[in-house]
């Protein structure tokens, strides 16, 4: 099933089905969260030769095609992630919890779209990003627990 609608997705954007690429977006189809480079060259299945050039290349190329889209998390790492509207910038925000890392996609809301629109005279938007920062269920919950009322990256101002 997932390796069908990899070889669809490919197709609606004109790229080459190379072994790589379907199994670099397989990889994002499976997670359903943005990862890095990184996790993503762990996370492929064994037997695939992909080296970090490649993978960076092919995401580049789905980039380009509006296959992914990428999160900067502000931790100087690139995150990539699935999305469908073929647009530069996002349409959906993104959560980044304080405590753990973790990332995700909010597909559930929809954020309002300014692409190459005028949002004031002279001002033309190119990009546009959206994210909410705060704890994951499990960071809370664990958090809440232990008696804290705050994540350790963002500690309250005094």
């Amino acid at each position: 099933m997932i390796e069908k609608q990899v070889e669809q997705i490919l197709e609606r954007a004109g790229l080459k089905k190379t072994a790589g690429r379907k199994a670099v977006l397989k990889t994002l189809l499976e997670n359903r969260q943005p990862l890095s480079q990184q996790e993503i060259s762990q996370k492929l299945p064994l037997g695939v030769n992909f080296n970090y050039v490649s993978i960076y290349r092919s995401l580049e190329a789905f980039l380009r095609a509006g296959i992914i889209h990428r999160v900067d998390t502000g931790d100087r790492i690139w995150r990539f992630a699935l999305c469908g509207c073929k647009r530069r910038g996002h349409c959906h925000p993104h959560f980044i919890c304080n405590y753990c890392g973790k990332t995700e996609c909010l597909h559930e809301i929809q954020i309002p779209r300014y692409d190459g629109e005028e949002v004031k005279e002279g001002y033309l938007v190119e990009e546009q990003e959206y994210y909410l920062r705060g704890l994951c269920s499990e960071c809370a919950e664990a958090n809440v627990l232990k008696g804290k009322k705050t994540s350790p990256l963002y500690p309250p101002s005094r």
